[in-house]
């Protein structure tokens, strides 16, 4: 589906549910740039969004994600595109002692607000709206998930949760959902936990903003984008040779080709 402006001439809104975190307020920064309306939820506020709804700390999920659907409802918030940058990143393997701690917090982080943004969806997603969960690509190729078992486990949900909601009985009958599959997001999180990794091989979150951002705009094939299909995932892929640096999406190359210093 291609998405067109708005007819009425209105600023057309992202909503970014974890929008004040590393992928999610770069995603923000983007769409405000392109002229969009934008609304961050989240813990804490993002200055430079539109709208910034606060997650009550201390509720349960379900009692959370209403009270944010009863917000959206009384600013009469009616989002274009709905985009899950939650999410984080925990190791362990089946045997740890404190393997279900981590489990509870990875299905906290990575499922249950991928849930909650497809509930937001469902109730006030505009028509032939388009919604974005983040999977992950390292969980998707299989073979190397024995180590961050629950990390694992919940992306494998997401991945299932983009196929069911794609379905037209969730919500390919009114929008457009897809995963997008990161291997590493450069995000200054992600920076100190792994302080000596190559960074440059890492994809930056306004590689996946502009992607995003084409696909809610467009929608078609393009010489830097692949087409936008309900259902499908898309793998971002940042690869390295000498001090060239090349961002790929489905072995697209995009655009956003630089040089290191």
């Amino acid at each position: 589906k291609a998405f067109s402006t708005d007819s009425d001439g209105e600023k057309r809104l992202c909503l970014v549910y974890g929008g004040a975190g590393g992928l999610g307020s770069g995603i923000v920064d983007t769409f405000s740039q392109a002229g969009w309306q934008t609304a961050s939820v989240d813990l804490i506020r993002n200055q430079t969004a539109d709208h910034s709804l606060l997650i009550p700390s201390g509720d349960a999920w379900g009692v959370a994600s209403k009270k944010i659907s009863d917000q959206l409802k009384e600013m009469k918030i009616i989002p274009d595109v709905i985009v899950n940058a939650a999410g984080g990143w925990g190791g362990g393997s089946i045997g740890d002692e404190k393997i279900f701690e981590t489990v509870d917090v990875m299905l906290s982080q990575n499922l249950l607000s991928a849930f909650a943004s497809g509930y937001l969806a469902s109730n006030h997603l505009a028509q032939n709206g388009l919604l974005v969960l983040v999977g992950a690509a390292a969980v998707a190729s299989g073979g190397s998930s024995s180590g961050m078992a629950g990390y694992a486990a919940a992306k494998a949900g997401v991945h299932n949760l983009v196929s069911t909601l794609a379905e037209e009985e969730g919500l390919g009958g009114k929008a457009t959902v897809i995963g997008i599959m990161p291997n590493v997001i450069d995000t200054p999180g992600n920076r100190q936990a792994m302080p000596n990794a190559d960074h440059d091989k890492w994809t930056k979150p306004s590689v996946f903003a502009k992607a995003i951002l084409h696909w809610a705009s467009d929608g078609s094939e393009t010489e830097n984008f692949p087409k936008l299909e309900n259902g499908q995932f898309y793998t971002f892929e940042t690869l390295k040779s000498g001090k060239s640096i090349a961002d790929y999406i489905n072995g697209v190359e995009t655009a956003y080709l630089y040089k290191t210093e």
